[in-house]
């Protein structure tokens, strides 16, 4: 690459590149270009037009104008095969023999001149990148002419004369020469072009433009989405010429802009339509890929516009309440994945009296459009000037059932957008929307009515999102939005432990918690954040005490035929309680320092807990104990609601392992706490004859799954593999029992799950550890797999197992033992091949020609 020679030329030390520019530019050139206008579709030439690119790239401006030179006339002569197979085609069909030596003649200069328009795509894209880095080395300098401004005109003529000759025949040709003309929209300078050039360019895009919006398409097909890429060229174009300069628009310039000012609402009002055929699962929207491209191409207002006008679309279907609202969030949604940085900003920026992401909050929790006569009393009451009072006005409403009612389908609607508005709180410029959002939920924070329970369920999954996009937020945030968030973690506790909200939103409230305990720092007072904890665990202690106590009593009551929905809620209840506590313990471990102590008391509290069932709460004298299971409970632990407790602290447990914040060490911190106590549980219970306890055994996997092998080593690896064996052994050979245990609780399902993963993990990082108990691991598989339970929930560990098996196959120090139990795993396979579900047969397949190849 040369170093701007023409403006460092008085430099008497400069050191002459010229040599060297002659033997490794021009030289190379003239060997190359010959092959892109006699064969650019061979090997040779399609290296040749790659390596050619490449150097115009980034060999700086004389380089890119030699190779433009070099090349492009080449190419475009290439093209002018399109005339001569015109004029063939206008002058008549010959013989028979004739027309087909046409036919195959017409197919290899088709598949020449395809090459060729690739080609001038890849030298366009290469003079956009060649000047974008001259134009950031020389700041506020513009090149001129342009160096495509010789060759655009012809470009633009070849591919309309194709996009208007092929029509709905699309081929290699059409699809390089919308790939072309996509190039040319976002690297040329157009400013000069005739009125010819200027009619084949809206000829060609009105063309494109039914293309697009004549019907939703399915994955795969690449001509539409050539086709919507080039539109949102189109519009990212006229938007911002218009944009940059109102007074002296050129007439391209001017009728550039009103082709993107016209196409601009019929593609918004296509995008935010539902699909017409909702039956269809994943659905390609060419009208979003068009708005993606206008805004990944097209300046900060031209993403502001787009994004003004979707919000504007959400307000429109909220306040209508039509019935499928989400279509416009679902539009943004994926603006933000794929429409480039600008549109983050832009959504995070827009300001009144235009449409703001705070009216699409407030609109959600606003309730539903009420009846006639509910409309007459707020107009009613909306009317009186003058403060009413009296004590008729103080009773309670006539029906809290009917407010209850109104409030859940205000939530039903607004699961419909949640999912996709949640996307636009994740970026990186949500950090501009933190401060309002915190202030927003602090005024709501504890709720007092229904409606505050809707807010917060709006609300509350968007502050979670926007805390755990990044670090970032954290160093912005000024003191007023940081003492609002220290000020709510009491409230967020005591709203994510009851259970008299809603579980979305308790979840949302979990993870805002754990983003301010884990980030919230105070170097003046470190000894008051560690009492913030155990006030914390205090709450924690008071609720879990009520809710073991429930369930005990739940469980007492068994043999008076207690419903399974009764036992259900309290398990789910003291589940509930251990997940926050495994929070507040992987808050503690991810901050480390003194708060190490607490995370320390938290884990062996639940690890002791999951083992024994016994073990004294952190920081208080008082010890919590789980039911014991009786002796036949200890027998059949999957149907037993004792035994199904001890799950409860365990995936607590693996919760926090499966943390991704802190440092390196807390993990190793906490395996060095725990294993002692676990491996002193497998002993006690390695002497009885039954199967291994739940809690144990999920306590076990979650080891296996969460932390490196480094850090477990290799004995404790080995003393702790018997116990995941005889586990997965259990549970094949009660699989009846298993899917009665679901009137209990999922928990043991989840066990399965873990079971699975762990065993996956194993056997691909380990293998040799599992050698000895392979010939007891195909069998259980095989159980697992031949089971005729087809739910959807058993489909995932189905695939576990598939899973399995197939890395089991591969075993390199089990050999005798697989082809041993290959014809029994091969006829299960077969028997299997033909389940309801179309994932679980594409695994089978899969699975069993592997099987079937071992020899």
């Amino acid at each position: 690459r040369e170093h701007a020679p023409s403006i460092s030329s008085s430099d008497s030390n400069e050191i002459n590149t010229t040599p060297l520019w002659e033997a490794y530019v021009v030289d190379v050139l003239r060997h190359l270009s010959p092959t892109l206008g006699s064969s650019p579709q061979g090997m040779h030439g399609r290296a040749s037009t790659a390596y050619l690119a490449s150097l115009a790239a980034e060999g700086g401006l004389m380089t890119l104008k030699k190779v433009l030179e070099g090349c492009y006339p080449r190419f475009l002569s290439v093209l002018s095969l399109l005339e001569r197979n015109n004029e063939s085609k206008e002058a008549g069909k010959a013989d028979e023999f004739s027309s087909k030596e046409v036919s195959k003649q017409k197919n290899r200069d088709e598949e020449k001149m395809a090459s060729a328009m690739r080609g001038i795509a890849a030298l366009v894209s290469s003079c956009r990148v060649a000047l974008q880095r001259w134009q950031g080395d020389n700041p506020g300098v513009q090149v001129h002419p342009h160096p495509l401004s010789l060759y655009i005109s012809s470009t633009i003529q070849k591919i309309a004369f194709v996009l208007d000759e092929d029509g709905d025949d699309i081929g290699p040709l059409s699809m390089a020469a919308v790939g072309a003309l996509e190039s040319v929209l976002t690297s040329a300078d157009l400013s000069g072009l005739g009125e010819e050039d200027l009619v084949s360019l809206e000829k060609s895009f009105s063309l494109i433009s039914r293309v697009v919006l004549d019907e939703e398409g399915t994955v795969g097909d690449e001509w539409k989405a050539a086709c919507a890429r080039v539109l949102g060229a189109v519009i990212a174009l006229g938007l911002c010429q218009k944009s940059e300069d109102d007074d002296a628009l050129t007439n391209s310039g001017e009728r550039m802009n009103a082709l993107a000012t016209s196409l601009l609402p019929e593609i918004l009002a296509s995008a935010t339509s539902p699909p017409r055929d909702s039956s269809k699962f994943h659905v390609i929207r060419y009208d979003w890929i068009v708005l993606a491209g206008a805004c990944a191409n097209g300046s900060s207002q031209v993403s502001q516009k787009i994004v003004s006008e979707l919000l504007s679309s959400m307000l429109a279907a909220l306040g209508s309440n039509q019935t499928y609202e989400g279509a416009p969030a679902m539009a943004l949604s994926y603006l933000i994945r794929c429409g480039g940085p600008d549109v983050g900003i832009a959504f995070h920026s827009l300001s009144p009296p235009g449409p703001t992401p705070f009216d699409i909050i407030n609109e959600m929790s606003k309730p539903l459009q009420q009846g006639p006569e509910d409309n007459m009393d707020s107009e009613r009451k909306m009317g009186r000037k003058q403060l009413q009072v009296g004590m008729s006005l103080l009773q309670l409403p006539v029906s809290r059932a009917k407010d209850e009612e109104v409030a859940n389908d205000t939530i039903k609607r607004a699961d419909s957008i949640l999912p996709f508005l949640i996307t636009a709180y994740e970026c990186p410029s949500s950090v501009s929307s933190c401060g309002d959002l915190v202030q927003f939920v602090d005024q709501i924070l504890p709720p007092l009515s229904e409606w505050d329970e809707v807010k917060l369920y709006v609300a509350l999954p968007l502050l979670a999102a926007v805390l755990k996009s990044s670090n970032q937020v954290w160093r912005t945030l000024d003191s007023v939005a940081l003492g609002a968030l220290r000020s709510m973690i009491t409230y967020l506790a005591q709203f994510s432990i009851s259970s008299d909200h809603d579980a979305h939103s308790r979840s949302a409230a979990a993870s805002c918690l754990f983003s301010v305990l884990f980030h919230s720092t105070q170097d003046d007072d470190c000894d008051g954040e560690v009492h913030l904890f155990h006030q914390l665990l205090e709450e924690v202690y008071l609720e879990l005490t009520d809710a073991v106590t429930c369930l005990k009593k739940v469980n007492d009551t068994l043999t008076k035929r207690a419903s399974s929905s009764l036992l259900h809620s309290s398990l789910s209840q003291v589940g509930d309680t251990f997940s926050f506590l495994g929070l507040l313990g992987s808050a503690a471990a991810c901050k480390g320092g003194s708060f190490s102590q607490t995370a320390d008391k938290i884990t062996s509290f639940l690890i002791e807990l999951a083992c024994t069932g016994t073990s004294q709460f952190p920081f208080a004298a008082a010890t919590m104990q789980l039911v014991t299971p009786t002796i036949t409970g200890q027998k059949h632990p999957l149907l037993d609601p004792a035994s199904h407790a001890y799950i409860l602290p365990a995936s607590a447990f693996g919760s926090m392992l499966s943390v991704q914040n802190g440092g390196p060490f807390w993990r190793q911190r906490m395996t060095h706490k725990t294993l002692p106590v676990l491996l002193k549980a497998l002993q006690v219970q390695a002497k009885s004859q039954n199967p291994p306890a739940l809690g144990t055994l999920a306590v076990v996997c979650h080891m296996l799954c969460c932390l490196p092998a480094s850090l477990l080593g290799k004995s404790n690896i080995q003393q702790i593999l018997p116990t995941m064996v005889a586990g997965l052994v259990y549970f094949s050979k009660n699989l009846n029992a298993l899917a009665q245990s679901d009137m209990i609780s999922s928990k043991p399902a989840d066990v399965l799950s873990i079971i699975l993963a762990a065993l996956i993990k194993i056997l691909t990082i380990s293998p040799e550890d599992v050698t000895k108990f392979i010939g007891i691991i195909i069998p259980s598989l095989l159980l697992l797999c031949s089971s005729t339970e087809s739910s959807e929930t058993y489909i995932p560990k189905q695939l576990l197992v598939f899973q399995c098996l197939e890395i089991v196959a591969t075993h390199p120090q089990a050999r005798k033992s697989i082809l041993r139990e290959k014809d029994q795993v091969v006829a299960v396979l077969s028997a299997v091949v033909d389940h309801p579900s179309m994932i679980i047969r594409n695994a089978v397949v899969q699975v069993r020609n592997v099987w079937y190849t071992l020899a």
